[in-house]
């Protein structure tokens, strides 16, 4: 189970209890009800509460929209540090994923741990300029 929700799970012509969207998300109702506080709009404050499903998936895509954190272009994702952060020497592997993808793999230059950043085929000469690029191995699935 992933760490955040997916809004398409949710059918945006429902209205859900915080039960049933937990259920459908794979949350607990805590989480809804957690979303409620924080500004997740309902449609009666009285018993049974309920939550419009269109409401609801947009909520949930702005939630994981601001939760993104953009990469500069000389950066790759830590998976210690959870951040973007510049490979030790600039020194990145590049692994074949699929014939349009491409993973880098490095050295975090603050912790030491494993940072990560999934590329286009097409986009490889452009991270040639900014990496030094070594070819790794297939990566196992």
């Amino acid at each position: 189970m992933g760490k955040r929700a997916n809004p398409m799970r949710i059918k945006s012509a429902l209205t859900y209890t915080p039960e049933e969207a937990a259920k459908a998300l794979s949350k607990s109702t805590a989480t809804i009800r957690n979303w409620v506080k924080d500004g997740l709009p309902v449609m009666a404050s009285r018993k049974p509460m309920l939550i419009s499903g269109l409401t609801l998936r947009t909520y949930i895509q702005e939630k994981n929209k601001a939760a993104k954190q953009p990469l500069e272009a000389d950066e790759l994702t830590c998976l210690s540090c959870r951040a973007g952060r510049r490979p030790e020497g600039m020194r990145v592997s590049k692994v074949p994923l699929t014939t349009k993808t491409s993973l880098l793999k490095g050295v975090c230059v603050r912790c030491g741990a494993t940072a990560t950043r999934i590329i286009a085929v097409r986009d490889i000469p452009q991270f040639t300029q900014i990496f030094h690029l070594t070819k790794g191995a297939k990566s196992e699935a």
